[in-house]
């Protein structure tokens, strides 16, 4: 099975959705920053990123463009699950490469568990 990162700053959300990818045998790393994230990218091979856009250090935007515009991380796919819900933060991650876009307060966790399952 391939590899999926995680990047989410909260304990709480990232313990959550951390156990439902555990419970279902996917492979996770987790970052809880930008540049921690960053660093991952660089090292590892990952199918999925699923990432916050509110993030210390180096924000989801800026994560996303930097994988887009890596030629060995280019293909690797998005799945962005922030509180943003506003149509111009959405737009923002979806023009800079996002394949997908959730907000944590309209998604329950199988669902989110079932969208990351489809895209890897």
């Amino acid at each position: 099975m391939k590899k999926v990162l995680l990047v989410e700053d909260n304990s709480p959300t990232r313990q959550a959705v951390l156990l439902k990818l555990v419970e279902q045998k996917i492979p996770t790393d987790v970052a809880i920053d930008g540049k921690e994230a960053l660093e991952k990218i660089k090292g590892g091979s990952y199918a999925l990123v699923i990432i916050d856009l509110l993030l210390p250090k180096v924000s989801g935007f800026e994560v996303i463009r930097s994988i887009r515009n890596n030629a060995a991380t280019k293909n690797t796919k998005v799945l962005v699950f922030s509180n943003l819900n506003q149509d111009p933060n959405i737009e923002e991650a979806i023009k800079a490469g996002a394949d997908a876009y959730y907000v944590k307060s309209d998604t329950n966790i199988h669902e989110l568990i079932k969208k990351i399952a489809e895209m890897i």
